[in-house]
């Protein structure tokens, strides 16, 4: 009978809640909310596996995962189902390496955001939006509150950001093994 080591069972675990969540959202513009509480389902079992990360490092994880993508949910700059699989994606990781897989997320969700500018020739509108948006509050000093858009979209399009989430993930482990 064939074992794989634990480790690795986590990681295709992952990968396959990535990879599905990206196919989601990129096609069907959606993450599925089963697909999501399969993640976190199986992230719990196997943190309470004897050479698991614990359930404490686990919860820890999705605890930092939810709170850093809800503040940006907020301000209405990724969906809420972008916010719960961050929360799966922590429940994987655990703590205190999320924190660091959340500005892997965070810098990948800016590449992507220029590929997808680039591939769907939307850069004046992508240029437009941090112009009338973000510059103008840059320049006034003034804030959006919680439930405003952070910048003002000239255009209802958002990027997947689910492929930023598999893309960020998988640049953590990537430097990280």
């Amino acid at each position: 009978m064939l074992t794989l080591p634990l480790e690795l069972v986590s990681v295709l675990a992952l990968t396959t809640l990535l990879v599905l969540a990206s196919w989601h959202d990129l096609w069907l513009r959606k993450i599925p909310n089963t697909l999501v509480l399969w993640g976190i389902f199986t992230a719990l079992v196997l943190s309470l596996t004897p050479r698991g990360i614990g359930l404490v490092s686990a919860s820890l994880g999705g605890l930092v995962g939810l709170l850093v993508f809800l503040l940006l949910h907020l301000f209405r700059m990724v969906g809420a189902g972008d916010v719960k699989l961050v929360a799966a994606v922590g429940m994987f990781v655990g703590w205190p390496d999320m924190a660091k897989v959340c500005m892997a997320i965070l810098i990948a969700g800016g590449l992507v955001a220029i590929a997808w500018a680039i591939w769907t020739s939307r850069w004046p509108t992508v240029l437009k939006n941090l112009n009338t948006g973000l510059m103008q509050h840059i320049r006034s000093g003034q804030w959006p509150s919680f439930g405003q858009p952070l910048i003002s979209q000239v255009s209802p399009e958002r990027i997947p950001y689910a492929l930023a989430v598999g893309l960020g993930t998988a640049a953590y482990y990537a430097v990280t093994s």
